[in-house]
């Protein structure tokens, strides 16, 4: 025990020795680091970003709107939806004719001979898709509006609308559209 309390001792005339060597000065002043001045054209607000015009749709999206409408025109027992889609396809025809060639040579380049059958499929899943929505009273309000206003605009005005206007008949129609074939 004689020898644990001088080591203790020794220990403490050890850290006593070692403290007397440090200079009892206050901590350094901490250096304060101005900044560079910025120059004039970064303190002037950035200017608002101008919004993206929107761009056509690819076919797909566009035959897929024409397929959306076409099953709200067979189910939603609404006579303006019925005249406003023959409308449309008669005013957008040349859009809707290079949406489906477009669709259907898509079609043939991934699947070969069978392209047009797997495009058949594809539509008849698509059909059957926007047949069964559960909230049918939602899709015929919405495709009312959407058909009324397609066919007041022009083809270049319906082509760059589309996928806003699939969104809105149906919000997962576009990425179910994109993400099939």
């Amino acid at each position: 025990m004689a020898a644990a309390t001088a080591q203790r001792w020794a220990l403490l005339a050890a850290s006593l020795a070692l403290a007397a060597c440090t200079a009892n000065d206050a901590p350094p002043r901490p250096i304060a680091i101005a900044p560079a001045p910025l120059p004039p054209a970064m303190l002037a607000p950035a200017p608002a970003p101008t919004p993206e015009p929107e761009r056509a749709a690819s076919a797909e999206v566009m035959w897929a709107l024409r397929g959306g409408l076409n099953v709200a025109a067979l189910i939603c027992n609404d006579r303006s939806i019925t005249d406003n889609y023959n409308q449309m396809l008669k005013s957008h025809r040349s859009l809707l004719n290079d949406a489906y060639a477009a669709e259907q040579a898509r079609y043939r380049s991934l699947h070969g001979q069978a392209g047009a059958a797997r495009h058949d499929a594809a539509m008849t899943r698509l059909y059957n898709g926007f047949a069964s929505l559960p909230d049918r009273r939602r899709v015929c309000t919405m495709a009312s509006r959407i058909v009324a206003d397609a066919v007041t605009m022009p083809s270049d005005m319906l082509a760059r609308s589309a996928r806003r206007a699939l969104s809105t008949l149906e919000p997962g129609a576009v990425q179910l559209v994109l993400s099939g074939n």
